[in-house]
């Protein structure tokens, strides 16, 4: 294969913001006004997860809502994919935060799938929900519309002291977003909202929206700003669908049937020849490596229970 680099150039792009902060900094408010004014006249869809808050603002800002009552990843990739088939320019995902820690969310389903094996730990549950989760990552990231992102904040309350009164007085302070650590590297541009309704950009891949400026109630400005940098350069060319492959689903299927084959076994001896059935995968792929984590973590419940 012929690898060939090109002279890069600055292309159009969609947005992807994420708002983070405590209950009542003003994320939902922040998050509608700023996608108004993102595209003018465009269509909103908001994904909302925090029981009918957005629609709180309806005379405020014109959008259609979708009020998802269940908060796994997967749900929330149906309801991106929905948004975009139904030509909205803007998605508005108000809370991110509930697919990590919400009802039937990353944590939750980690859980119950550790609880029905029987297992004390979840390592291997984690194997069957970070691919959610991915999914639900990779389908904000390749969006074809604009997407506002919001996060909830884990809360802790430091002691301040009054210069004037000379007395101290508990004050909430915003940690890091509820969701999975490094999901911020995948937006364009981050913020901490606080409470006095204010955004601190933590980071930014737009050089007007710079790291460390703070933006007063965030809505039409902020929106015309990052509307001119993602409208400068190239129009982005579509590419062309890639060409079916049948076979992939055969050789999945195979290894699917491979995994199983390792999972069943009983005895180590078994675990042994299971290693070798039809569909093992080659050496040095990502299959092959996930082979080896379930082989091994069979191997350690094999000779955990032969000990007991």
């Amino acid at each position: 294969m012929s690898i060939t680099f090109q002279r890069a150039t600055k292309q159009q792009a969609k947005l992807r913001l994420a708002l983070i902060g405590l209950a009542g900094s003003g994320k939902t408010y922040s998050a509608l006004s700023i996608a108004q004014h993102l595209v003018p006249g465009g269509k909103i869809a908001v994904i909302d997860t925090e029981r009918g808050s957005a629609s709180l603002y309806a005379d405020r800002f014109t959008f259609d809502v979708l009020d998802l009552e269940r908060h796994g990843p997967e749900h929330y990739v149906e309801a991106i994919e929905a948004a975009e088939s139904a030509g909205y320019d803007v998605i508005v995902i108000d809370s991110l935060s509930h697919a990590w820690a919400g009802k039937d969310g990353a944590l939750e389903q980690v859980d119950k799938i550790a609880k029905r094996e029987g297992k004390s730990n979840n390592f291997t549950a984690w194997r069957d929900v970070t691919p959610k989760h991915n999914k639900l990552v990779d389908a904000v990231v390749s969006s074809k519309c604009h997407v506002i992102a919001t996060m909830r904040s884990k809360m802790e309350y430091v002691l301040e002291k009054d210069e004037k009164t000379g007395k101290s007085a508990p004050r909430k302070v915003g940690l890091a977003p509820i969701q999975r650590d490094g999901l911020d590297y995948e937006m364009t541009v981050v913020g901490d909202m606080n409470l006095d309704h204010a955004l601190i950009i933590s980071k930014s891949r737009c050089e007007a929206v710079p790291v460390g400026e703070v933006i007063e109630r965030p809505g039409e400005k902020l929106a015309r700003t990052l509307r001119e940098w993602l409208n400068s350069g190239a129009p982005v060319a579509e590419r062309p669908a890639p060409a079916p492959q049948p076979h992939v689903a055969a050789l999945d299927d195979a290894f699917a049937k491979f995994l199983d084959g390792l999972r069943a076994a009983s005895t180590l001896a078994e675990l042994d020849n299971a290693a070798g059935n039809p569909g093992k995968p080659a050496k040095g792929t990502a299959q092959a490596k996930q082979a080896s984590e379930v082989y091994l973590a069979r191997k350690a419940e094999i000779g955990h229970k032969g000990a007991a």
